[in-house]
């Protein structure tokens, strides 16, 4: 079984073609079988990507479910071999063809007709093999032979041991739970491996297309379009990267289209290709009248402009009409500038993104990848944001789609996603996602916490996979800095004096590799005359790209340049002071455990599962070495809670953890953005948007999609106007900021108004209120300190009152809403039942029809305030449907509030009530 790739481009050309010219055949490769080593075990495999965890679900069950992270880790200590046939498309005397293989998981043999092609050592690496030699008319055999990652890595740690060679400590996740070690010796995504928020799962697969290319002289791979401007015009600025087996020069035609940028093709006629660098390079100007800029999130619209690449190789006068002499690619152009602004200050170096001219706060989260198996991480089907199926299983993969996930992000008002070192290259996928909704693209490469091996062979296959997947990625407007690991600097550091004699060598071998072949290989997608993104950062976290590269930093955590990482989880995560003055700080964040349905969900019984099952599971799942004493400890610090008993009360502990959470990010979030003033600190990224398991973690996002009480918040705290207040203990007043974060081409400054009411918990009604009017221009802040005292209500305490700080616009429109508590939530006094109901209404289902709109409208009454309300779907049948609050963990004021909840499924009609809803307030734990 086989399907053709490029059609589209065909249907593109079709009403511009300027030649007769055959299009390159690529024939994907979709049908294979699967067998272990013995050939005791084989299965049929419907479709490509695959793996073999993948391949055996159905017969072993999904390796997430419970225990199997180690029950079927036997699939890791064994070889599995890929097989498949296909008939020769056509062949001829100047034709040439190619198996390309897009994606290996990992290390493998690969052969065609019983004769070894080659091997593959890299899962983030494209291997191509040319075959026209070995072709049979019919029924050609190809076979993959994958070698188990745990015995390769285990076998190339003691192959270098033997010799002498050390990398440090055994490179074994910091983490509870079976993890494995040595994954620094693959390349391969380090997270198989185990972690501490994350299961040992060792992937093995084709987890990228596999596709036989028939073809004359050279194949199209990327274009790299690095965008320019001046006062009249923007430049496309193009280097089209072709690979060719020929052994001489040859010439390449390339002609570009684009209506909306050009009045006509651009055209590029018999252009000399050296075949020592075949590489085509050529400019394109656009008037700047013409183009519409790209935006990130929040400040403008993200325009892309589709743009045909179509080029002709060959190596006569011209190319022969009858010979497939044409590649074609059709990339979303989009055109902004960006910068990283690393000026010397009274703080340091400035750290900091400017795009399109204006310098912008980043407010961001960690991603890792969507699955812990690569071969599910880059679905492609981009048209609902729901659970993925794959039909040609005969199961639902439970996780949430790229597309989900990057929609939800763009919905929290979130404009910079880092991709993290210990995960993948996304896909082709994710980053075009990212274009589309104006997410800025933080990458690291897939190196983290290690030390790497320095072999020939090792660095050889990093330098193609730094050049390859630069070349792919280098074109999206999405994409703002490239960073070559994750807190490697920091490990050896930090790890010095452990390393004993060996850390003058290591850190030796680090330099050569991330400061120099690496640094030096990114250089293919970098211009001499202008730089078309910020260049390279070695490490995260560093002091930045203008740098001292011939030592490693003293002090990578240093907060007065680049960025930082911050893990300080023993400290009180309620006091604006443990957050620190870092000019951007790149990871930082708190840990919840998801909802008590998605652990009933996990377990596969629904609300039948006990309390002691869904503890015993929380307690296997939870593999951070300190286990729950962070979290406890931030719970302790502000909430009414009993630690030891927390199993006996797991809903009110699972709340609890998840409310912790997002009082936490939203200090130190609020934090960050309140000293934007004079760019002390521009950035701040959460860790982490997503899972991929049902654990205790730092995300946002469950695996099953659902949104923590965090990701509600993130909406408004993140959101472009907003209204700060941030308590100081010295002068023990609140400073109000005011911060506008958005861009307006000519000055507009705009009058705002801030309500401060102040509140008992006894009362729906507002006992005082202060008001102050403000001005306030684009991307203007503006900070105002009350004395607290001037805000209590009469004679009453602290304890006794909570501030709702409301800002409207001139029209009086709320615009962003805010709430502070003088006190630890723990010694409120004077709260009451709120007796809180909800009232549910949907549609009818005995008049609705197919597709239903499976959308109810909550009311929830209160008498007096209700604090943190939490609502929870709890009917039996539906606790599996994906579904959505419009909000939740909120502080309710008003009598009357109306929350949606929407479900995916419309293919059958929901009915919901009041008995379907759980309902949970801070209020019942306090009274």
């Amino acid at each position: 079984m086989f399907r053709l790739l490029y059609p589209f481009c065909v249907l593109l050309f079709i009403g511009t073609r300027t030649s007769d010219a055959k299009i390159i055949l690529a024939e994907e490769l979709t049908k294979w079988t699967l067998r272990n080593e013995n050939s005791s075990l084989t299965v049929n495999v419907s479709r490509v990507p695959t793996g073999v965890y993948t391949a055996l679900k159905d017969l072993y069950g999904d390796v997430l479910q419970d225990g199997n992270d180690v029950n079927l880790r036997w699939i890791a200590n064994q070889s599995w071999t890929y097989t498949t046939t296909f008939d020769s498309f056509e062949t001829g005397h100047d034709n040439l063809v190619n198996l390309t293989l897009y994606g290996i998981d990992t290390v493998s043999k690969v052969r065609l007709n019983g004769e070894l092609l080659g091997e593959t050592d890299n899962m983030f690496v494209r291997y191509s093999f040319a075959i026209d030699h070995l072709l049979l008319p019919s029924k050609n055999t190809v076979e993959i032979e994958i070698l188990s990652p745990l015995l390769e890595a285990n076998r190339r740690f003691r192959d270098m041991a033997e010799q002498g060679v050390i990398t440090g400590p055994p490179s074994c996740p910091r983490a509870r739970g079976d993890v494995e070690c040595h994954r620094n010796y693959l390349r391969k995504m380090q997270m198989s491996f185990g972690g501490e928020w994350n299961p040992a799962a060792l992937s093995s697969g084709i987890w990228k297309p596999v596709v036989i290319e028939y073809y004359m002289v050279g194949v199209l791979r990327d274009v790299d379009v690095a965008i320019n401007r001046n006062d009249t015009h923007w430049t496309m600025d193009c280097r089209a990267f072709l690979s060719s087996p020929s052994t001489e020069d040859f010439y390449a035609r390339v002609v570009v289209h684009n209506s909306d940028l050009m009045d006509s093709p651009f055209v590029l006629a018999h252009q000399v290709i050296a075949v020592d660098s075949p590489v085509l390079e050529f400019k394109i100007n656009i008037p700047k009248d013409r183009v519409t800029l790209w935006w990130p999130n929040g400040y403008g619209t993200q325009r892309l402009y589709p743009v045909l690449f179509s080029v002709k190789c060959y190596t006569g006068e011209s190319p022969n009409l009858s010979s497939r002499t044409e590649s074609q690619k059709v990339l979303k152009i989009g055109f902004r500038t960006i910068e990283l602004v690393e000026d010397e200050d009274q703080y340091g170096k400035t750290f900091f993104f400017r795009v399109n001219g204006h310098p912008i706060f980043m407010k961001g989260a960690n991603y890792v990848p969507a699955s812990i198996l690569p071969e599910l991480s880059a679905d492609d089907d981009t048209s609902e944001c729901s659970r993925i199926m794959y039909k040609p299983f005969s199961y639902l993969i439970n996780f949430i789609s790229v597309q989900c996930l990057l929609k939800a992000a763009y919905e929290a008002n979130i404009n910079m996603i880092r991709v993290w070192g210990g995960g993948l290259y996304e896909s082709d996928t994710f980053y075009n996602l990212a274009d589309l909704y104006g997410l800025l693209v933080w990458q690291d490469m897939a190196f983290s916490q290690a030390a790497y091996p320095l072999t020939d062979d090792f660095v050889a296959s990093v330098s193609q996979e730094t050049v390859q997947n630069a070349q792919r990625l280098s074109y999206h407007p999405s994409l703002a800095l490239i960073v070559t690991n994750n807190e490697i600097e920091l490990f050896l550091v930090k790890n010095q004096s452990d390393f004993g004699e060996n850390a003058a060598r290591l850190e030796s071998d680090y330099k050569s590799l991330f400061m120099g072949t690496i640094r030096q290989e990114l250089e293919v997608i970098s211009r001499n005359d202008f730089s078309p993104r910020p260049g390279a950062m070695i490490s995260t976290p560093s002091l930045g790209i203008a740098r001292n590269y011939s030592n490693l930093d003293i002090d990578p955590q240093n907060p007065g340049s680049g960025d930082v990482h911050f893990w300080e989880d023993s400290k009180d995560g309620f006091r604006p002071e443990t957050y620190p003055h870092a000019r951007f700080v790149s990871e930082f964040g708190y840990a919840s455990l998801p909802m008590i349905s998605t652990w009933q969900r996990e377990l596969d019984k629904g609300v039948e599962a006990s309390k002691e099952e869904i503890a015993a599971l929380i307690r296997s799942r939870q593999h951070d070495p300190k286990g729950f004493i962070p979290l406890i400890q931030q719970i302790v610090n502000q909430l009414p809670f009993t630690p030891h008993t927390w199993d006996e009360n797991i809903e009110q502990f699972i709340y609890f953890s998840q409310v912790v959470q997002a009082m936490t990010s939203k200090i130190a979030m609020e934090v960050f953005r309140s000293r934007r003033t004079g760019n002390q600190t521009m950035g701040a990224l959460i860790w982490q948007l997503n899972d991929v398991w049902v654990a205790p973690t730092w995300s946002c996002i469950d695996f099953y999609g659902n949104m923590k009480i965090v990701y509600h918040w993130a909406k408004d705290f993140m959101a472009p106007m907003s209204v700060i207040p941030i308590y100081d203990e010295g002068s023990d007043s609140l400073n109000i900021t005011l911060t506008r974060e958005d861009y307006s081409e000519h000055p507009d400054s705009q009058l705002y108004y801030v309500q401060i009411n102040t509140y008992l918990w006894t009362d729906l009604i507002a006992k005082k209120t202060i008001a102050r009017a403000f001005g306030l221009r684009s991307n203007d802040l503006e900070l105002s300190p009350i004395p607290l005292e001037n805000l209590l209500y009469e004679n009453r305490l602290k304890s006794d009152i909570f501030l709702e700080i409301v800002l409207e616009d001139k029209d009086g429109q709320t615009v962003a809403r805010n709430f502070f508590y003088p006190v630890p939530i723990k010694n409120i006094t004077g709260i009451k039942n709120p007796d809180i109901s909800v009232e549910v209404a949907g549609q009818d289902c005995s008049s609705a029809k197919s597709p239903y709109s499976n959308s109810f409208s909550l009311q929830i009454t209160v008498k007096t305030p209700a604090l943190f309300v939490y609502l929870e779907l709890s009917h039996p049948d539906y606790i599996r449907e994906r579904h959505k609050f419009s909000t939740n963990g909120f502080t309710q004021t008003e009598p009357r509030k109306t929350v949606h909840l929407e479900f995916d499924n419309d293919s059958a009609c929901l009915t919901l009530t009041s008995n379907h809803i759980r309902v949970q307030t801070m209020n019942q734990y306090l009274i």
